[in-house]
């Protein structure tokens, strides 16, 4: 295995504006972000910025479709490289329906890399009772978990996290919802470092990040502000211990939402994404809207 990708999924993180009484980004420091770009805020302002570190990129959510992006169309757009919501005509979620899941399960990146006989790792861990549900047909599940589930990727349980082989949801294991399962402290740079250490024995490792997009719609903001703290510390754990002489990591968004405090709702604003390690540069040309990111990350892996 030449090269790896570790991809850290945020739901619902545009690019807004650099406005204090709108943005969150623009009420808190994130060092490791700004130790990589050198810039002051995560803003659409500065989207294009190029170091020798890093790369951020605004992507195009909203893919030519009327209304405002959706975390099922946008989640299957990324994975498959599809226009899922040309395709139904809508922009739809947040879970995906009958079309969406037939698209997830014949082209989503996970199955196009298992078929190429790449090893491919989803990194969450979910309780048991979720799994319970999953196995009896009763699971709801984002885009991301379901094309990893159709793909027949290990869906990773509590003893997975245990044993370090996995991160939670939370990003620590302060809220592991399995009391009786005895978990060890982790703060979110040492969640980082464990999704790192994962990483490196996959050609890609996928985290789905689901709270943001929870946080966005509830409007929480001294919450949000913590997130976005924790965030950071789980990016410098990744930093830290993966390979970016052979490995790339993508941080990538589906839609706006948490970025903007004036709604409730999902924005039209550009998709957050950032790259950093090696071979960063050669993708940023490549990357315009949420249709590019399958292929450019193939091309990644498979041009020499």
């Amino acid at each position: 295995m030449d090269k790896s990708i570790a991809v850290l999924f945020l739901d619902g993180v545009g690019l807004g504006e650099a406005n204090s009484e709108t943005n969150p980004f623009m009420h808190v420091d994130l060092p490791t972000v700004q130790s990589l770009l050198h810039i002051p805020q995560l803003t659409r302002e500065v989207a294009g910025t190029i170091t020798d570190q890093a790369a951020l990129l605004g992507l195009d959510a909203c893919l030519g479709v009327p209304g405002l992006p959706q975390s099922a169309t946008g989640q299957t757009t990324i994975l498959t490289g599809h226009n899922a919501p040309a395709t139904l005509g809508q922009h739809y979620g947040p879970y995906p329906n009958q079309q969406l899941r037939e698209m997830l399960a014949q082209d989503s990146i996970f199955k196009t890399l298992l078929d190429a006989k790449q090893p491919v790792a989803y990194a969450n861990a979910y309780p048991h009772r979720f799994l319970d549900r999953l196995r009896r047909g009763k699971g709801r599940l984002s885009a991301n978990t379901q094309a990893a589930y159709l793909s027949h990727l290990k869906i990773r349980s509590g003893e997975d996290l245990r044993q370090g082989r996995a991160v939670s949801a939370f990003l620590s294991n302060e809220y592991w919802p399995e009391p009786d399962l005895q978990l060890p402290s982790v703060t979110p740079r040492q969640a980082g470092e464990q999704f790192a250490r994962l990483a490196q024995e996959h050609t890609l490792t996928f985290f789905e990040f689901w709270y943001s997009d929870l946080l966005g719609h509830k409007q929480k903001r001294a919450e949000s502000l913590h997130i976005l703290t924790m965030l950071d510390e789980f990016l410098a754990g990744i930093l830290a211990k993966l390979d970016l002489n052979r490995s790339l990591l993508l941080v990538v968004s589906d839609h706006g939402n948490f970025e903007d405090w004036t709604t409730a709702k999902h924005t039209k604003n550009p998709a957050l994404t950032m790259l950093v390690g090696t071979g960063f540069q050669a993708l940023v040309p490549q990357l315009h809207s949420l249709l590019n990111i399958k292929p450019a990350l193939l091309s990644f892996i498979f041009d020499h």
